[in-house]
């Protein structure tokens, strides 16, 4: 009787390699799609993640059969399917986040038409922060941010506030963005009027033309749940109007804030 002879430390390593070689390519293939895009040809995906068109199509077919993407008969060209949708769901509606969303949602309906300007709650995700809710404003010329979408931390006046009181995500944020010594020092500095001001202003940070006012929603232990994000053109929503409603939306926040069990010290 023969027995096969067993891998060597090399093959593993070659199988690993491989393995994830092929999972970082179907990621890339799933990065292919903006807000822009509705559906993508077999051409384009390639030329976007840089793959061969027969690598490009042997994931595709392997996302198709678990629904992450799939086929207009009509025209051939792909788009993502139900099941991106299905994670986007559970990831936006995890049981905290709806209990914080339901306890904003009138407070961002008041803090709109305070300011009638786009108003949105962020939450932090990892070295990124997540708009979970957003109102958009009614004037003819607006900003919104997007449900859905993430911005890396702490930029905006809303990535500011979730990083101001957390050592964690200055630490994390400070560390995916490459900070340098003097870049920690100056952004510690702001960090600090931050906290002592308790809110965060922001212009053409993440959105080119837009300015944002940012207010920290508390959690019962001091710590911050979330940013409620108020947007506008940069030309209206200047500097003195966002400080002309800052004791308004303060109230507002505060409410929200007491509602999640935080008190004052």
């Amino acid at each position: 009787m023969t027995f096969a002879q067993p891998a060597s430390h090399a093959d593993t390593s070659d199988d690993r390699e491989r393995g994830s070689q092929a999972v970082h390519r179907v990621l890339r293939i799933l990065r292919c799609w903006t807000v822009e895009d509705g559906a993508l040809s077999l051409t384009e995906i390639a030329q976007r993640t840089r793959l061969t068109l027969p690598t490009a199509h042997r994931m595709i077919k392997a996302l198709q059969r678990e629904t992450f993407l799939v086929q207009d008969s009509v025209s051939g060209r792909y788009a993502l399917g139900p099941t991106v949708m299905d994670l986007a769901r559970a990831l936006l509606q995890r049981a905290d986040q709806d209990e914080l969303a339901v306890t904003a949602i009138p407070h961002l309906e008041r803090m709109r038409a305070i300011t009638g300007e786009t108003v949105g709650l962020h939450v932090p995700l990892g070295d990124l922060r997540l708009c979970v809710a957003e109102l958009v404003s009614m004037q003819p010329i607006r900003t919104a941010t997007g449900v859905g979408r993430t911005f890396p931390l702490p930029a905006g006046a809303s990535g500011k506030i979730l990083v101001a009181w957390s050592e964690e995500r200055f630490q994390i944020s400070a560390k995916s963005t490459g900070s340098s010594e003097d870049e920690r020092k100056k952004l510690l500095s702001e960090l600090y009027q931050i906290r002592r001001r308790r809110y965060a202003t922001s212009s053409g940070e993440t959105i080119p033309g837009a300015a944002a006012l940012a207010l920290p929603i508390f959690g019962p232990n001091e710590d911050v749940r979330a940013a409620i994000n108020i947007t506008g053109p940069t030309s209206r929503w200047t500097k003195q109007v966002m400080l002309g409603h800052l004791a308004a939306l303060t109230e507002e926040t505060e409410s929200i804030s007491s509602q999640l069990g935080h008190r004052t010290p």
